[in-house]
């Protein structure tokens, strides 16, 4: 990651200035010819005690559904540092936070055809919810919400979420949708409502299949942690999942990311959470 401009004098007369070493990796050292001043790049991984490699291998086994301390265990048998369990969450906080704004600032291709549904996850010895809705030809998960309660206030914040209005909207039969849509994108006449909403019987019409099965995705990953501790680390947890299904997992159905199918491509390589940090930094520096 090579620097635009001096951080402390806002100058572009920068040269390399050899490297500064710790003891799991180095980083390449930057000189200002203008302030004279020493400085490298902020590559997402700032005052990180392992190496970087070993922190994106927690993050993807993680996603991919094994626990905090099965990847603990995994990884103290095979690296040279110590790895604890809240080591490992504190960086799934971390990331989640930086990577969802960079994530929510593209300018997708979508169809505009989405479809909606929830699912309960237990937190705290007690029943929440995760709103979600999908683009059909894309399979993008455009907004998703965490939710205490499964009544037509959290499905009106799940539709406010949303840039811009969907042409037809699949959902169950969960009456809190139709208020909310009527809420947030009804019209002047009820007679249109019924042609752009769509309201499904899943034992009868099978439409809404498509977000059925990202909701088993969501649940094979869910189901390994029993439940949340807490609804903050839920938040967090399930916000880093959506960016990974988004960005970084190849979906069966289609061949490639959603977000590629979207009409974004990262050109992320080999390491495709390193190449996601580094992107999602260069955006914000």
């Amino acid at each position: 990651m090579e620097p635009k401009e001096c951080p402390f004098c806002k100058s572009e007369k920068i040269i390399k200035a050899g490297f500064r070493f710790n003891h799991t990796t180095k980083k390449q050292r930057w000189k200002c010819s203008s302030c004279r001043r020493f400085f490298t790049v902020e590559d997402g991984f700032f005052k990180m005690k392992h190496k970087r490699e070993v922190i994106t291998s927690c993050l993807d086994l993680y996603m991919n559904g094994m626990s905090l301390r099965k990847i603990k265990n995994h990884f103290n048998q095979f690296s040279e540092y110590p790895i604890s369990h809240q080591s490992i969450l504190n960086w799934i906080k971390r990331y989640a936070i930086m990577l969802k704004p960079f994530t929510e600032s593209f300018d997708l291709e979508l169809s505009k055809i989405y479809h909606t549904d929830e699912i309960f996850v237990r937190c705290n010895k007690q029943q929440h919810y995760f709103w979600d809705i999908i683009d059909r030809d894309t399979r993008y998960l455009v907004a998703t919400h965490y939710s205490i309660k499964r009544d037509s206030k959290s499905a009106k914040i799940l539709f406010l979420k949303v840039k811009h209005k969907p042409l037809t909207l699949f959902s169950d039969g969960l009456q809190g949708y139709k208020k909310a849509y009527r809420k947030v994108w009804g019209s002047k006449r009820r007679s249109q409502d019924k042609l752009n909403y769509i309201r499904l019987k899943a034992d009868k019409d099978k439409r809404n299949n498509i977000i059925e099965r990202i909701q088993g995705t969501i649940r094979e990953r869910v189901k390994v942690m029993r439940s949340f501790k807490n609804q903050e680390s839920a938040k967090l947890i399930l916000d880093l999942f959506v960016i990974y299904y988004n960005c970084l997992r190849i979906h069966q159905g289609i061949g490639k990311t959603p977000l590629e199918q979207a009409g974004i491509n990262l050109n992320l390589g080999k390491n495709k959470w390193l190449d996601l940090i580094y992107n999602a930094n260069q955006k914000t520096i």
